[in-house]
C-alpha cells in the first residue's frame, strides 16, 4: 500500500515537471513576407520628390516649403477655398437716354450691399448697355464709344461705393453697347414691371450687376459653367474701368 501511493506521488511531480517545462519554452513569431521593413519604406520615401508633401513634384513645384493640410493648386502653391460662395446676378432697367435708375431699386441695392460684404472676397462685374435706338452716333463718332452704356454701368458703381460702401477695388465695369440683345424676359428683375416699360428697346436699356467669389478675370473662365456665365459679357464688352 505503501508503494502504490509512492509511485502516485512520483507520478504527480512528472506530471507537474512537464508543465512546467510547457510554460517556459519560447514562441518565436515570424514576420510575414509581405510585411514591409523600416529601411525599405525610408528607402521609397527618399525616392519620391516631393519635399514638403503636397503631391507636387519638386521639379514643377514653385511654393517647395507648403505646410501641411493646405490645399495647392497645379503649380503646388497654396489656394483659397470658399465654401458656399457667392453667384448673384441683377438687371436694372432705365428710362430712355437717362444713365439714373429710378428709386424703385432703392431696396435692391441694400440687398446687394448686405450680400457683398458677407462675401467680402467676392468679384463684382457690371455691364452698361443700351438700346439700339439711343446709340448716339455723335458720341460715337467723337468720342470712339458709347457713353450713355458707360455711364449707365459707372451709375450702378457710384451707387454700391457711395452710398453702400462696397470697394471700388472689387468692381469692374464693361461697356457693352447694344452688343448683347435681350431675346426674352427671363432676366427681368420682377421691378421691371413697375416702370411701364414695354418692348424690347425697353429690355435693353439696362446694366447688369453679377457678382462672383470663384470668378476673377472674364478672359480666363475655367469652367463649363462659368462659361455660359460670362462667356457673352467676355466676348463682347470692353473693359473700361
Amino acid at each position: 500500500m505503501e508503494v502504490i501511493m509512492t509511485r502516485k506521488i512520483y507520478n504527480v511531480l512528472l506530471l507537474t515537471a512537464s508543465i512546467s517545462l510547457v510554460g517556459c519554452q519560447t514562441i518565436t513569431i515570424v514576420p510575414p513576407k509581405t510585411t514591409p521593413q523600416y529601411e525599405n519604406i525610408r528607402t521609397m520615401k527618399a525616392d519620391i520628390p516631393d519635399s514638403d508633401g503636397d503631391g507636387v513634384l519638386d521639379d514643377i513645384d514653385e511654393c517647395p516649403e507648403t505646410p501641411s493640410n493646405v490645399v495647392v493648386d497645379v503649380k503646388g502653391c497654396p489656394i483659397e477655398v470658399d465654401v458656399g460662395g457667392l453667384e448673384m446676378e441683377f438687371n436694372g432697367f432705365f428710362p430712355p437716354m437717362s444713365s439714373q435708375l429710378p428709386d424703385i431699386y432703392d431696396a435692391v441695392f441694400v440687398k446687394v450691399a448686405e450680400s457683398l460684404n458677407d462675401y467680402p472676397k467676392a468679384n463684382v462685374f457690371i455691364f452698361g448697355h443700351v438700346a439700339t435706338n439711343e446709340i448716339d452716333e455723335d458720341a460715337v463718332a467723337t468720342l470712339g464709344f458709347d457713353s450713355l452704356s458707360r455711364n449707365r454701368a459707372l451709375s450702378i458703381k457710384n451707387t454700391l461705393v457711395l452710398q453702400h460702401n462696397i470697394d471700388a477695388k472689387r468692381i469692374r465695369t464693361y461697356d457693352c453697347s447694344n452688343k448683347i440683345l435681350v431675346k426674352d424676359t427671363d432676366y427681368i428683375n420682377p421691378s421691371f414691371n413697375a416702370l411701364n416699360l414695354k418692348g424690347l428697346e425697353a429690355k435693353q436699356r439696362r446694366a447688369t450687376l453679377m457678382a462672383s467669389s470663384l470668378v476673377n478675370d472674364l478672359m480666363n473662365l475655367k469652367y463649363k459653367s462659368d462659361i455660359q456665365r460670362y462667356g457673352g459679357y467676355a466676348k463682347h464688352c470692353e473693359l473700361f474701368e
